[in-house]
C-alpha cells in the first residue's frame, strides 16, 4: 500500500498504464491516492523517464475525465452500491455531506474548481449524481475541468523540470510541498466554517 505514495516508483514500474489507473481512480472513485504530487512528478519527471509529454497530457485528461464520470454513475447508483462493503467503507456519510455542502454553495462550477482540491475532486462527481446534475452540464464541466487541471499541473511539473534540472534531486521535498498547498483549500475551509459555527 505504501508504495502508492512512491511516485517514482509508480512511474518506472507501472508508466503510463499505472498513472492512468491512479488518476482514474482518484478522479471519482478513491481518494487516498496521490493527484496533484502525481501529474507534478510525471511533468517533471517525463524527460528523465522517457515520458513522452504529448502523450502524457491526454491519457491523464482521458483518465480524469472517465473517472469522473465513473463517480458520477457511482452517484445515480448509490443505493444499489451501498450494499457492497467496499462502497460502504470508501463513501463515508461525513465526505459526502461535506461536499454536498460546497456543491450546494457554489453551484455548476464546483465541478471545475473541484478538480484542484484533494478529496472533493474524488466527491463532487458522485454528489453530482446523487443530486441528479443534468447530465449534459456535468459532462461540460468535467471536460473543462480535467483539461484545465490534466494540462495545468502536468505542464508547472514539466517546465520546472527543464529550468531546474536540479530539483529531480529534491523530490521528497517537493512532493511534500505539493501535498501541503493541495490540502490548504481544505485547511481553509475548515478553519472557516469553525469561525462561522462559533460566531
Amino acid at each position: 500500500m505504501t508504495q502508492l505514495f512512491n511516485i517514482p516508483y509508480l512511474i518506472t514500474t507501472y508508466g503510463y498504464l499505472g498513472i492512468f489507473i491512479i488518476v482514474f481512480l482518484e478522479s471519482g472513485i478513491f481518494f487516498a491516492l496521490p493527484g496533484d504530487s502525481l501529474l507534478f512528478t510525471a511533468g517533471l519527471l517525463a524527460y528523465a523517464f522517457e515520458l513522452k509529454i504529448y502523450f502524457l497530457i491526454p491519457l491523464i485528461f482521458i483518465s480524469t475525465f472517465l473517472g469522473g464520470i465513473m463517480g458520477y454513475e457511482i452517484g445515480i447508483n448509490l443505493k444499489k452500491l451501498n450494499q457492497f462493503y467496499f462502497f460502504r467503507k470508501i463513501l463515508k456519510e461525513e465526505h459526502i455531506n461535506k461536499t454536498h455542502n460546497f456543491f450546494d454553495k457554489h453551484g455548476k462550477f464546483t465541478v471545475i474548481f473541484s478538480r484542484f482540491v484533494p478529496i472533493a475532486r474524488t466527491f463532487v462527481p458522485i454528489v453530482a449524481g446523487i443530486a441528479h446534475m443534468k447530465y449534459s452540464l456535468f459532462i461540460k464541466y468535467s471536460l473543462i475541468s480535467s483539461f484545465l487541471w490534466s494540462t495545468s499541473v502536468t505542464l508547472l511539473g514539466y517546465f520546472l523540470g527543464q529550468i531546474f534540472p536540479q530539483i529531480k534531486d529534491y523530490l521528497s521535498y517537493v512532493v511534500i510541498l505539493i501535498v501541503l498547498v493541495s490540502v490548504l483549500p481544505i485547511v481553509y475551509e475548515t478553519i472557516k466554517e469553525k469561525k462561522e459555527r462559533k460566531s
